[in-house]
């Protein structure tokens, strides 16, 4: 290729290239989508052992994501603007704040994201993109229904912690709805419930 149309090429490259960045400005999350998000208001969660001892979670504050603009340098001009809500908290073992159910979502699909931190266990799930192949993941298990104390809950997944942590939580059942129903630890299979 002689030099001038190797130069010509590159430019044209650099003009399209180029081209396909625009600047994009995403929106803080809307306080309307607060009916998706499971702890949307300061709380404290309480959940009991066995031998009828309390856990403790407070939840301090829940925290919107901010608006931001970035440069979107898809060839289509589609780019994802994701935006969040979190629940911050302490509990009874940890007075250092942290968060404990941060939901994400984009405007480009469906997906919305919700990711847990029980005891230090760290996981997420989609409940729209997700559910539908919960079968074919070894460490979630889909249950109809569940019953913790006296109350049913239904669409419940159960999480094991199958060496995806090192945290001494062994199980966790939750729902979208209700949030965290269930953890058991790891080390002593001692099972801790929500009190309504």
């Amino acid at each position: 290729m002689k030099p001038s149309i190797s130069i010509l090429f590159v430019g044209l490259m650099l003009t399209i290239f180029n081209g396909c960045k625009t600047e994009k400005t995403c929106p803080a999350f809307d306080p309307g989508d607060l009916s998706e998000f499971t702890y949307p208001v300061a709380d404290t969660i309480v959940f009991e052992n066995e031998l009828s001892e309390k856990f403790l979670i407070f939840i301090s504050e829940v925290k919107f994501s901010e608006p931001y603009t970035f440069e979107c340098q898809d060839m289509y001009n589609i780019c994802a603007c994701l935006n969040s809500v979190e629940a911050i908290a302490t509990d009874s073992k940890n007075n250092v704040p942290y968060t404990f159910l941060k939901m994400e979502q984009s405007d480009v699909s469906d997906m919305q994201y919700f990711y847990y931190n029980v005891r230090g266990f760290n996981f997420e799930f989609d409940f729209i993109n997700e559910l539908p192949y919960i079968h074919e993941m070894e460490h979630l298990i889909y249950h109809s229904s569940l019953t913790v104390g006296t109350i049913t809950y239904n669409e419940v997944i159960e999480i094991r912690n199958l060496e995806l942590s090192t945290a001494n939580i062994g199980r966790v059942y939750f729902n979208k709805e209700n949030g965290i129903l269930r953890f058991i630890i790891q080390s002593t299979g001692e099972q801790w419930d929500l009190i309504p």
